[in-house]
């Protein structure tokens, strides 16, 4: 049995914040991670905007479909070269822990951002330098996960100055808190040369830093021009049985968020899943 999850923008459409939880059970899944700027671009939803009736709101509509707010999603560059910009976005995922408890989630998640304004490839995130830069943000969001109990959930990718397994961990032990959680997607860290290896480096997140992981984002992905390009959960070079082995034996019941999975699709990896 696992404990399948959707992102709300893989649900494709413009759709009411009543209307997301009903698509969402009408294709069996019951976890949502929740980005409301992407699932509802038209509704103010800045560190000024959130309250606790807002949460509170959302919550008790997407519980009426019997889905949970699992994840809420708070996506910055927490080291974007402006300062000015950067404080912002800081600030944002601040209010975000704040509030999150009312949606009925557990944590808060993002990426680490980039040196550059976009997220892209670049062998500049791979410095100590911008590592550090990524400490520093990190450590302030978990210090205010703390302040409000609220876990900080940290994804790492090759677009990302935490870009390995390696770095996560040391990541992990620069900052002892119970409110720094991993949110782990083993397709964000292979590459054309090592995509064989899935399974190897999810096992080996577990080994190094597994009570640390909150999430899994299960992505599929198939390799055009010597890129890792993502795809539906079941269409690509994804060992799903080895990767779902591998996390039913660490961490039973996990959220696994199927991500890049949208709409009809979901139906069908959920199916591919139970027959696994």
């Amino acid at each position: 049995m696992y404990n399948l999850t959707v992102r709300g923008h893989d649900i494709s459409g413009n759709h009411t914040y009543t209307e997301l939880p009903e698509k969402i059970k009408a294709v069996g899944i019951s976890n949502v991670q929740l980005a409301l700027a992407m699932s509802f671009p038209e509704l103010p939803s800045g560190k000024e905007h959130l309250s606790p009736g807002f949460g509170t709101y959302m919550k008790n509509t997407f519980m009426k479909q019997e889905v949970q707010i699992a994840i809420l999603s708070c996506y910055i560059n927490m080291i974007h070269p402006d300062e000015v910009i950067r404080e912002e976005a800081l600030q944002k995922f601040e209010s975000y822990l704040k509030y999150a408890k009312y949606f009925g989630a557990s944590m808060v998640a993002s990426e680490t951002g980039n040196v550059l304004e976009e997220i892209i490839y670049t062998e500049k995130n791979f410095t100590e330098e911008a590592f550090e830069k990524a400490v520093v943000s990190i450590q302030r969001l978990v210090d205010c996960g703390e302040k409000y109990g609220m876990m900080v959930g940290i994804e790492p990718g090759l677009n990302h100055p935490v870009y390995s397994v390696e770095k996560m961990n040391v990541l992990v032990q620069r900052i002892d808190s119970d409110y720094l959680g991993v949110i782990l997607d083993a397709t964000n860290l292979i590459t054309a040369d090592n995509y064989k290896d899935q399974t190897k480096i999810l096992q080996e997140a577990f080994d190094l830093f597994g009570e640390k992981i909150v999430a899994i984002h299960l992505k599929d992905f198939v390799i055009e021009e010597g890129k890792i390009v993502p795809t539906a959960v079941g269409e690509g070079l994804m060992d799903v049985k080895g990767m779902l082995d591998i996390i039913n034996k660490n961490k039973p019941l996990i959220n696994i968020v199927l991500e890049e999975t949208k709409d009809e699709k979901i139906a069908q990896a959920k199916k591919l899943i139970e027959t696994l």
